[in-house]
């Protein structure tokens, strides 16, 4: 979970020690670009040195020259026009024409450009294991956004609530946005350069 600067002061101000080996780079990052919180204050926070923020937002490309930086200026100065994107990008997302490729893609983003494909590199699986299994990605895939697209919303959550029985013993999901917040920052980037 990511705090803002006043709820982890708060925190700190009621006895809690905030660990400085734990921060996330998420953490970091929302103080120090979405808030613009400086290091000696992100060092008192956490009671550390300056030098030891300074560090590890070196280590982690959290900088005023990093693309999220870059993200931050150009939405702030352009809110206008990210709001006509949003709408502009719901609206593509939610048309019946555009489920084909997108359930493709999003087949390679979940699947395909993952660990199967080291696996069928190694030989593990074979070009038709592998495309019995992109098939069946795709298909399933294209079934979930016909029936978002056709707000058949209860079909959803009753098929979430049966599989949600299964898998109970598996490790807690951890957040992968990595590849999104890169293809989506060196866009930004390049707009903001225009």
């Amino acid at each position: 979970m990511v705090y803002d600067y006043k709820e982890l002061l708060d925190m700190k101000n009621k006895g809690i020690k905030l660990d400085w080996d734990t921060i996330t780079k998420e953490q970091l990052s929302h103080l120090f670009i979405d808030e613009g919180i400086i290091n000696s204050m992100i060092a008192d926070l956490y009671d550390v040195d300056a030098n030891k923020v300074r560090y590890k937002r070196s280590k982690w490309d959290i900088s005023i020259y990093s693309s999220e930086y870059f993200y931050k200026l150009f939405k702030d100065d352009n809110q206008d026009v990210f709001d006509m994107l949003d709408k502009e990008s719901f609206d593509i997302l939610k048309n019946k024409d555009n489920i084909d490729w997108i359930s493709i893609a999003l087949t390679h983003y979940l699947f395909r450009n993952g660990p199967v494909e080291d696996m069928h590199a190694d030989g593990k699986l074979s070009q038709d294991d592998m495309k019995i299994l992109n098939k069946y990605m795709v298909n399933r895939i294209a079934g979930l956004l016909k029936l978002a697209n056709d707000n058949e919303w209860l079909k959803i959550r009753l098929m979430l609530s049966y599989f949600k029985l299964f898998g109970q013993d598996w490790d807690k999901p951890e957040y992968d946005t990595e590849d999104i917040e890169q293809i989506y920052n060196s866009n930004i980037k390049a707009l903001y350069n225009e």
